[in-house]
């Protein structure tokens, strides 16, 4: 797509149809001092769009045939990457739908979920070390709901996405969750606050790798974000809740999410007690403000639950 822009003789106000086979009329150019903008032209009028802090959206009706002209146009350089790869996903993922008018809704439904992606700062793609974190948290949340937990319970437990030092608290404690792989000798522990909480606690550590599609068991981020929505589905309210905190986490559907595969080789539990080695505010020097550090998965054996 960015080959695509580059390409363009010159950059002033002026547009080029994308892909003449696609059900939509896409097109991208430029606008005024060089922002890169992408056009889509439909005869349905299109619902009220408010721009962002990084795109501009304008819609006009054309005087020469009465069609309607959408423009997202970039005007926070800084997000370019991010801009990119939602023009990228809004054409590809719009490119099965034949019909006009469900085309259209479904674009500026797109559209609004990217906004607010770019709008909570998020890079447009998780890391690796993200998806696998989010695969972990995916999978404790599903395995409460199937021991008999209310959907909606569990989902309000999950805290993660919002910032908070621990990935899930309920009635029964705080509860957190990481993603190493099968050979790991270490645990990461981001901050001096993520096991610093009252307890009891508990560190949940799912042994997840990389692994071949054929594979028995195998599954993708996107995949486990499906099979979580179906186990929620029976409540509108859970629905829109996992939806709410995929977002803030900085996920939305993409297909880069359906490429890499994964296996769960074994899951450990710990107790964290007041015993539990750990590194907080209130044991280590005062003049140290923030520390992150590795815990020995072999030396914790002493507080295994399971």
């Amino acid at each position: 797509m960015l080959d695509k822009w580059n390409g363009i003789a010159h950059h002033s106000s002026g547009y080029v149809r994308i892909d003449a086979n696609h059900p939509l009329e896409w097109s991208i150019g430029y606008e005024s001092i060089n922002q890169k903008s992408l056009l889509l032209i439909t005869e349905h009028k299109p619902i009220d769009l408010h721009s962002s802090k990084s795109i501009h959206v304008s819609c006009a009706q054309r005087a020469v045939d009465s069609k309607w002209a959408i423009t997202f146009r970039l005007i926070r350089s800084e997000q370019e990457d991010v801009y990119i790869r939602l023009c990228c996903d809004i054409i590809e993922f719009s490119r099965t739908q034949n019909d006009i008018a469900e085309g259209l809704e479904f674009v500026l439904n797109r559209y609004i979920q990217w906004t607010k992606l770019m709008e909570l700062q998020k890079s447009g793609l998780l890391s690796e070390a993200e998806r696998k974190g989010l695969v972990g948290e995916i999978t404790y949340l599903q395995q409460m709901i199937t021991s008999g937990i209310d959907p909606l319970n569990a989902v309000t437990s999950w805290i993660g996405p919002e910032g908070a030092d621990q990935d899930f608290v309920d009635e029964h404690g705080w509860h957190e969750v990481k993603a190493p792989g099968i050979g790991a000798k270490t645990v990461s522990i981001s901050s001096l606050e993520q096991l610093d909480a009252f307890p009891p606690g508990e560190l949940v550590l799912y042994f997840i790798d990389k692994t071949a599609p054929n594979e028995a068991n195998a599954f993708t981020l996107l995949s486990k974000v499906i099979s979580l929505r179906e186990t929620v589905r029976h409540s509108a309210v859970a629905l829109e809740l996992v939806n709410k905190k995929l977002l803030q986490y900085g996920y939305i559907d993409v297909s880069d999410y359906a490429k890499q595969w994964y296996r769960l080789s074994g899951i450990r539990r710990y107790r964290i007690d007041e015993r539990f080695p750990k590194l907080v505010k209130g044991n280590v020097p005062s003049q140290i403000a923030a520390a992150s550090y590795q815990i020995s998965i072999q030396a914790i054996e002493d507080w295994k639950i399971s």
